[in-house]
């Protein structure tokens, strides 16, 4: 047994992308293109460029999305092959996934977590390869796991004594990726960088991350200005909705968590509830010319108000509800019900495995007054609760808290085998 772990413990990577080759040939994947914004918006991108920097590009959602696929798409563009492209795409996301691994494995190295607890997390990673899943298609989750798998390596390093400009510029990278192929989490990046200043670190540090993240996201933002065919109402209109359909969520049927995405025969009360009152609220704000945004928001705020032990149950439901895995077309397939909920009992065990550890840990971090880590975590952890409270509640917007549920495991087995001596300290 001790070959085996002493293996796992030395090849994480190694395991990470025999893992993904072999994920490669099974049956159950993403979309390859998702929705196909970042597919479009990439080859956009690149016939910017070709055009001397002239044309419009489609950014529907994280503008940095686009950059990532940049250099994969690239290699290929002369080919104009969806396959080839698709391919390209998949090939760079197991490079990136790879390498999360090896940053989140030399976290813990830098921490000294035992060689069990790693052990344990590559069999509770591959038990359950969501991260793996995501890889297989040209989707924005594989860079937002890398920027927080480089993230706590950053903050691990620079509160672990190694304070200088590389783990800063690192950092500083991490934030500025999350929030570019992830912008929900702005605020999550605005509260650590205040948080970050008002450590006892030398000014130049803090001058650097701060300028780092700021002028790298303006520049950002005024580019997706100057070249997006969106004029701002699409996501105008998708905040609204995000809005109102979050007051509908888990309302009258609150354990009915299939994912909704459009009028079919498994279409909820709910989500037919929250169609009806967006007509009726498009409606009024059409006939009285009111801001749509502004009307949609007093609504919601009204409806939180008159039904303040309604919100409470929602938040309670959706704090498991998004981070619970469920596979809709299992659900919807004519599979019988013991394969279709064996599947969903087996990896949300795992996955709440995952949770539960997490919140030991970080049980754990406070009582040792660990705050460095602490903090940094239930800012990250939080504020993706407080998006899916608020907003629209999907598993997707969870997955960028993966890395640090994974070192929060790693760290609640080190701590729990120092407590019983089973594990060295």
């Amino acid at each position: 047994m001790k070959k085996v772990i002493d293996f796992v413990v030395k090849y994480p990577v190694t395991i990470t992308a025999l893992v993904c080759l072999a994920f490669y040939f099974l049956p159950f994947k993403p979309k390859p293109f998702g929705d196909g914004e970042y597919h479009q918006g990439t080859l956009d991108l690149i016939a910017y460029i070709i055009n001397g920097f002239e044309g419009n590009i489609r950014v529907d959602k994280g503008i940095l999305t686009l950059f990532y696929y940049l250099f994969p798409y690239s290699l290929g563009y002369v080919f104009h092959n969806e396959t080839v492209f698709y391919h390209l795409g998949i090939v760079f996301n197991i490079i990136i996934l790879c390498l999360s691994i090896r940053y989140i494995f030399k976290a813990f190295d830098i921490l000294h977590f035992s060689s069990k607890s790693k052990f344990w997390t590559i069999v509770i990673l591959n038990l359950f390869p969501i991260h793996v899943y995501y890889a297989m298609g040209i989707l924005a989750e594989t860079a937002a796991f890398f920027s927080i798998s480089l993230f706590v390596f950053a903050i691990t390093r620079i509160n672990s004594g190694y304070l200088n400009y590389r783990n800063i510029i690192l950092l500083s990278f991490s934030l500025l990726l999350l929030t570019g192929v992830r912008p929900n989490l702005l605020p999550f990046t605005a509260v650590f960088l205040i948080y970050f200043l008002l450590q006892k670190i030398e000014w130049r540090f803090k001058a650097t991350i701060l300028s780092f993240v700021a002028v790298s996201s303006l520049a950002l933002l005024a580019f997706e200005k100057s070249v997006s065919t969106n004029d701002g109402s699409f996501k105008n209109i998708a905040f609204g909705n995000q809005i109102l359909w979050s007051r509908f969520e888990l309302r009258d049927e609150p354990f009915n968590w299939l994912p909704q995405h459009g009028p079919d025969e498994y279409a909820s009360k709910d989500y037919w509830n929250n169609i009806k009152k967006r007509r009726e609220l498009d409606s009024i704000c059409k006939a009285n010319h009111l801001d749509r945004t502004a009307y949609f928001i007093k609504w919601v705020k009204n409806d939180i108000a008159q039904n303040p032990l309604l919100t409470l149950r929602q938040y309670s439901l959706k704090f498991f509800q998004s981070q619970s895995f469920i596979i809709s077309p299992l659900i919807k397939s004519d599979k019988n019900l013991v394969v279709k909920y064996g599947v969903h009992v087996y990896i949300n065990v795992i996955n709440y495995i995952l949770v539960f550890c997490g919140i030991f840990a970080m049980y754990q971090l406070y009582k040792r007054k660990n705050f460095k880590l602490f903090t940094p975590f239930l800012f990250l952890w939080g504020w993706s609760l407080l998006y899916v409270f608020v907003f629209h509640s999907e598993q997707r917007y969870m997955f960028p808290t993966r890395p640090v549920l994974i070192f929060l495991f790693a760290f609640a087995i080190t701590t729990f085998g120092e407590k019983r001596n089973l594990l060295p300290k």
